[in-house]
């Protein structure tokens, strides 16, 4: 497992590293590991020169937090055209998984619905998950039975 983080390298690197990653967004970017913070400038670079993309990052490393945010494998992300919301999750969700990212979550009810990626490890299987109103989180196929649309 890579624990090489961005505080590894000068700042000064980052901007060449990962070109395509709004730096400024991230609220700790020197506790992100380098391959998640790989995978997340090519999947920018792509939204970007491929679909014409912004994007927006809402969380990164969280000290405290469960999951994979306070080991730096995990962004909370919002692509978009124009505006943060004008891209429905589940076309975000459906290019996310162009990526060989560990795990997918679907955030439907984020002010501007977005996606959480992260490069977990050990699986021998994507992890995919979707959270509803209330904070829960919940299978995929509740989402089709939800919302009338297929993710995987």
């Amino acid at each position: 497992m890579n624990r090489q983080t961005a505080g590894d390298f000068p700042t000064a690197e980052w901007v060449r590293r990962w070109p395509q990653v709004r730096l400024n967004e991230f609220r700790h970017i020197e506790f992100m590991t380098v391959d998640t913070l790989d995978l997340f400038n090519t999947m920018c670079r792509d939204a970007e020169f491929k679909r014409f993309w912004q994007h927006r990052v809402n969380s990164d490393y969280r000290a405290g937090a469960t999951g994979l945010h306070p080991m730096g494998r995990a962004i909370d992300v919002v692509f978009f055209d124009i505006v943060p919301g004008d891209v429905p999750v589940d076309e975000q969700f459906r290019f996310a998984r162009q990526f060989p990212w560990g795990g997918i979550g679907v955030y439907p009810y984020w002010n501007a619905p977005g996606i959480h990626v992260d490069t977990r490890q050990g699986l021998d299987h994507l992890a995919l998950w979707w959270r509803d109103e209330a904070g829960k989180y919940r299978g995929m196929a509740e989402y089709e039975g939800r919302f009338g649309v297929s993710l995987v």
